[in-house]
C-alpha cells in the first residue's frame, strides 16, 4: 500500500482547488485499496479548511511553531521535512502552483529525494508510483518512476476533477516544531489583491489575448467575453512586456502554466514560450487573421478572421444561449 502525504495549500480560509484535486485523486486510490492518504498544512488552519479536507484523509496534520504563521520557503520546507522524516510517507505531493514550485525543490534537497515537477498524471502500477510530465514545451511526455522513497511531485492544476468524498472523517492533530533557526527571510507585510475570477492556474476557462489586440483598451473585448462565460483573462508575454496587462496575467514559460477545460486565444501568434504554458488545455480555440499562425498547430478549433469581429460575435452568441 502506497502512503501519500499531501500538502494542503490555503487561500484565505479555503483550501486551494489544486490541493482538493490531488486529494480527490489520492482518495480514489485509497478507496480501491491501493493507498492511504494523509494531509498536512503548515501554519494556521481555518475550521473551513478542516471541514473540507478531513473527509478525504485518515489524518490531517497541522504543523505549527515559531516563524510558521507567515509563508516562507525555508520555514515550510524545513517543517514539512521534519514531519516527513518521522512519518516516512512513500509519496509527497503538492500543487504545481507558485507556492508549490517555490518550496518543493527545497524540500526535495532536504530529504535527498527525486522530484517530478508539473506532472499531469499519476498512477500506481506493480507497487510503484508513476508520473507523467510534459517536457520540451509539451512535445514529449515523460513517464517518471522512483526507486527510492519518498517520491516527490508537484501536480499541475486542473489535472484531475474535484470529487466528493465519503462521509467518513479523519482525525485532526497539531504538531509543534521549531524551525525558526533555519528561516533567513523576514516577512514585512502580505498584500493580497482581490480578484473577482479564479486564478489563471485554477481557472476552468481562459480567454487570452496577444499583440493582435493592438492596444490595452481593446482587452475590454476579452473582459466582456470572460464576464459572459465565467472565464479568467490571460495574456501573452509581449502584451505584458508592453504593460497592457499585469505580469500575473501572463501565460507561458516565463509566466503561468495553465490547463483549463477551454482556452480561447485571440490575436496570439503561438510563439513556443507561450505554447509551453497552455498546450495541455483540454480544448483550444484560436482566433487569428493569419492562417499560417503557429497557434493553429495546437488548436482544437481555429477561426481565421478579424478578432475585432469574431470576439464580439462570440460574446453576443454566448450571452443569447446562456440566457435561455
Amino acid at each position: 500500500m502506497t502512503r501519500f502525504l499531501i500538502f494542503v495549500e490555503q487561500k484565505g480560509d479555503e483550501p486551494r482547488k489544486a490541493s482538493l484535486e490531488i486529494l480527490s485523486k489520492a482518495y480514489g486510490l485509497a478507496v480501491s485499496g491501493d493507498a492511504s492518504v494523509e494531509a498536512v498544512a503548515v501554519g494556521p488552519v481555518s475550521e473551513n479548511v478542516k471541514e473540507k479536507v478531513l473527509p478525504y484523509v485518515s489524518r490531517f496534520v497541522q504543523i505549527a511553531g515559531p516563524g510558521l504563521d507567515s509563508y516562507t520557503a525555508e520555514g515550510v520546507a524545513a517543517a514539512l521535512g521534519i514531519y516527513a522524516q518521522e512519518s516516512k510517507p512513500d509519496v509527497i505531493l503538492a500543487g504545481a502552483t507558485n507556492l508549490g514550485r517555490d518550496f518543493f525543490p527545497r524540500l526535495a534537497v532536504l530529504l535527498g529525494s527525486g522530484i517530478a515537477s508539473d506532472a499531469t498524471e499519476m498512477d500506481i502500477r506493480d507497487g510503484a508510483i508513476h508520473f507523467v510530465r510534459p517536457m520540451y514545451g509539451g512535445k514529449v511526455l515523460s513517464e517518471v518512476s522512483f526507486t527510492a522513497t519518498p517520491a516527490l511531485a508537484t501536480i499541475r492544476p486542473n489535472a484531475y476533477p474535484v470529487t466528493q468524498p465519503g462521509e467518513a472523517r479523519g482525525e485532526f492533530v497539531t504538531k509543534e516544531v521549531d524551525v525558526s533557526g533555519t528561516i533567513k527571510t523576514k516577512v514585512i507585510r502580505v498584500e493580497r489583491q482581490d480578484r473577482k475570477r479564479a486564478d489563471l492556474t485554477e481557472a476552468e476557462t481562459i480567454v487570452a489575448g496577444g499583440r493582435g489586440m493592438k492596444a490595452q483598451e481593446n482587452f475590454q473585448l476579452l473582459e466582456d467575453l470572460a464576464e459572459v462565460i465565467g472565464a479568467t483573462v490571460g495574456a501573452s508575454r509581449s502584451v505584458v512586456d508592453a504593460k497592457w496587462r499585469d505580469q500575473e496575467d501572463q501565460v507561458g514559460k516565463s509566466g503561468k502554466t495553465v490547463s483549463p477545460k477551454l482556452y480561447i486565444a485571440a490575436g496570439i501568434s503561438g510563439a513556443i514560450h507561450h505554447i509551453m504554458g497552455m498546450d495541455t488545455s483540454k480544448v483550444i480555440v484560436a482566433i487569428n487573421r493569419d492562417p499560417e499562425a503557429p497557434i493553429f498547430n495546437v488548436a482544437t478549433y481555429g477561426i481565421v478572421g478579424d478578432l475585432f469581429e469574431v470576439v464580439p460575435a462570440l460574446t453576443a452568441e454566448f450571452r443569447k444561449r446562456l440566457a435561455r
